[in-house]
């Protein structure tokens, strides 16, 4: 598994923490080929909007996948442009 680089995620972070109500959220992702999938606990917050959506794709440089609902969390897929 790889990581994305520190300023990237810190980009990103500072996008899906106010969706949170705890001050200790921790960016929470996985990589897996071309996609990276963002997981968002519905316990912890609101749903991520369509305009925060398109800025974590301009940052990633990458188009939105999916959104789905699983076990109690949303999960946002990215596709990374190759």
């Amino acid at each position: 598994m790889t990581d994305l680089d520190k300023e990237i995620e810190e980009k990103i972070y500072d996008i899906l923490k106010k969706y949170h109500k705890d001050e200790d959220y921790n960016l929470n992702y996985l990589i897996t080929d071309d996609i990276v999938t963002f997981f968002l606990s519905i316990n912890e917050g609101n749903l991520v909007t369509m305009e925060d959506l398109y800025k974590i794709s301009g940052i990633l440089n990458a188009k939105i996948k999916d959104m789905v609902l699983v076990n109690q969390e949303y999960r946002f897929s990215f596709e990374m442009e190759k």
